[in-house]
């Protein structure tokens, strides 16, 4: 489609445009179609925002941290009230058994006494998704076009910097209102022993809807979302057996649905990233067939919406808990790596 019928399409879709307002300035900093109305782009499912960050100067490469705004920061920080602050990376020698023949963790202690000091260096060998993580845009691609977020090919990912996690920290990193829909403590409160981690469970979006008003919880647009499940939980009390078996014997874990519904939903909602404590954030595996809903191809791909995965929870639940409110402000300041594809988050709520 040209550029001038993009247009088009976008004017015309101007009387069900849904505002992203901010309330320190009272005026629009984000304006969404409806996601039927969204512009299409060849060879891509209708729902995609190619385009749609892109500024005469610059072809977007951060898709929807766009959504944090200098004004949507300032109003976050209004959540920071007790000081009280807990970090939300799980330790790196987790997993203890990575799937996906991914390595382990490994540490090598360096020791400088031969260069005539007493001094210790460390040398860290880790895979950046084989335990707490961001999925940067150019992790996983459209599986049919093989396309990565706003046009990237795969054989051009493998060549550039092209939406690496660079340009995550090149803008100071991740920082605004964060969001925990604890649905595991919802779950085991309503309905007893919740469903293995280490089985392929969908969560319906109408149960993360039930969960945010049992919380009281009201979802912003440029909100980063998180969703316990109970992945990190199970992993924390399993036996080494049992880990193995549910981790590099078994490719399959909880998380959110993966359905047009949850897609829809999502879009609605324009988290700025979304994280769980789950291998994947959806339930895994995920449907890569044709006309199958994957939330990797939409969230990174079609909306270049960051990923978090097997982040831990655990504390910030209880936090959330004992305060009475399940959002806080979130900073994340991830690895400066040109072209990162994953990172651990360096994630902090403070409350």
């Amino acid at each position: 489609m040209s550029e001038g019928k993009e247009r088009t399409v976008l004017q015309k879709a101007g009387d069900r445009l849904s505002s992203i307002t901010s309330t320190l300035t009272g005026t629009p900093t984000h304006q969404f179609p409806n996601f039927d109305q969204l512009p299409r782009v060849e060879g891509q499912p209708q729902g995609s925002l190619w385009g749609y960050f892109d500024t005469p100067s610059k072809h977007d490469e951060i898709g929807t941290l766009n959504l944090l705004t200098h004004d949507v920061v300032r109003r976050s920080s209004s959540e920071i009230r007790t000081g009280e602050h807990v970090q939300l990376d799980w330790c790196l020698e987790n997993v203890q058994f990575p799937g996906f023949n991914r390595k382990q963790f490994e540490q090598k202690i360096v020791d400088m006494a031969p260069l005539g000091f007493a001094s210790l260096d460390d040398e860290l060998h880790i895979n950046t998704q084989s335990g707490s993580q961001w999925d940067s845009l150019k992790h996983f691609a459209h599986q049919k076009s093989r396309m990565y977020y706003n046009g990237l090919s795969h054989e051009e990912a493998t060549k550039t910097v092209t939406n690496g996690i660079h340009n995550w920290c090149e803008r100071g990193g991740i920082v605004g209102r964060g969001v925990l829909v604890d649905w595991l403590s919802w779950y085991e409160k309503k309905h007893g022993d919740p469903p293995s981690a280490v089985s392929r469970h969908e969560i319906p979006v109408s149960e993360l809807d039930e969960v945010l008003k049992y919380q009281g919880t009201t979802p912003r647009p440029g909100d980063i979302l998180m969703v316990r499940s109970g992945y990190v939980r199970w992993h924390n009390f399993a036996s080494p057996e049992e880990r193995k078996k549910g981790t590099r014997d078994n490719s399959v874990a909880i998380g959110v649905a993966n359905n047009e519904t949850t897609v829809r939903w999502l879009y609605d909602h324009h988290f700025a990233a979304v994280a769980g404590d789950t291998v994947a954030f959806e339930a895994w595996p995920p449907p890569l067939h044709e006309g199958g809903w994957c939330l990797h191809e939409w969230l990174l791909t079609q909306w270049g919406t960051p990923i978090g995965e097997m982040w831990d929870l655990e504390s910030l639940s209880k936090v959330c808990e004992r305060e009475g409110r399940w959002s806080f402000f979130l900073t994340s300041a991830p690895l400066h790596v040109k072209g990162g594809i994953g990172s651990p988050p360096g994630a902090i709520a403070i409350f």
